[in-house]
């Protein structure tokens, strides 16, 4: 099932039946979602879109934290990280075209900073007036800028906040906007252990054609990383990351795994568990990398999920 939007958000034109399914836009589950922007809730990174949208306590790129935990900057092992990256995404549902990238950088041992953009398209479609005369096309268009901080206070302990305009455009005359935020802790214990907390996408409720307000997709979010090195040439990782969303009542959990030969190759996979009422559906990732010399190359594809199943990521980064 797919978020119906045009029951929220009822613009001035009338549609096909065809053109109301690509008014959905986001494409992700949920019949009785009753959020709004959805979108705000997909995973930009390619890396960590490979292991079910889990990595919120990952440290191993900071090009993206923008979108998700800014508290993680400081304890990034380099100095500067970036980012650019396309989806394919729902393409034999409510197909978008996705586009993103970030910078993140440290400005000193204990501070560091990010800033991000995501531009998504879904596809054309007759607008259509009340009086059944023929408009035109439209493309549907989902937008975010977002940016953010993260101040390390102890050798163990940090905080990150991330502040994201979002705006999405259903038709020319139906366009809603919104403020959201990250607020984040982290903390790590051990070196090869990190752990994080905080509230996720929190902001204004934005309000909809039939004059009721739609709260976005905020939630509670815990997570974890863990990382094994088995050789001097073998290491692995796991992420955790669990999900409360507030207004839809729903708990949703991602988790990946990844597997590095020599920091150059790396195989990852992952699994999400959402529901059919929640912003994600359940779904399985999986998909390869490489890195040499500062730059990586990410590829990902998400299956196992008949709405959004054959999702492609590709990811090009450089680090230093």
């Amino acid at each position: 099932m797919l978020i119906n939007c045009t029951e929220m958000f009822k613009p001035k034109f009338i549609f096909a039946a065809a053109a109301a399914m690509l008014l959905s836009v986001s494409a992700i589950a949920g019949d009785a979602a009753k959020e709004a922007l959805p979108f705000l809730r997909i995973e930009r990174d390619p890396a960590k879109a490979v292991m079910g949208f889990a990595g919120a306590a990952s440290t191993s790129s900071i090009a993206y934290s923008s979108f998700t935990n800014a508290a993680v900057i400081p304890f990034w092992n380099g100095k500067f990280d970036a980012g650019v990256s396309y989806q394919n995404w729902a393409p034999d549902g409510v197909k978008s075209t996705n586009f993103a990238g970030g910078v993140g950088f440290k400005a000193a041992d204990y501070l560091g900073f990010s800033v991000g953009f995501a531009m998504q398209k879904g596809e054309k479609y007759d607008e259509i007036d009340i009086h059944g005369a023929y408009l035109g096309k439209y493309t549907p268009k989902d937008m975010i800028v977002s940016g953010g901080v993260g101040v390390k206070i102890t050798d163990v302990l940090g905080v990150g906040l991330n502040l994201r305009y979002a705006r999405q455009a259903l038709a020319s005359d139906t366009k809603h906007s919104t403020i959201a935020g990250d607020l984040m802790v982290y903390y790590k214990p051990l070196e090869n252990l990190g752990l994080t907390a905080g509230v996720a996408s929190l902001g204004k409720a934005i309000k909809g054609g039939d004059d009721k307000m739609y709260d976005i997709p905020a939630s509670i979010k815990v997570a974890g990383e863990y990382t094994a090195t088995l050789t001097e040439e073998h290491s692995v990782k796991g992420d955790l990351d669990v999900d409360y969303f507030v207004y839809g009542k729903k708990l949703c959990a991602a988790l990946g795994g990844e597997y590095s030969y020599k920091n150059l190759l790396f195989a990852r996979a992952g699994f999400h568990l959402g529901s059919d009422e929640a912003v994600l559906p359940t779904f399985v990732t999986l998909g390869a990398g490489v890195k040499f010399k500062g730059l990586r190359l990410d590829f990902g594809y998400l299956t196992a999920n008949k709405v959004i199943g054959n999702t492609i990521t590709i990811g090009l980064g450089y680090s230093f």
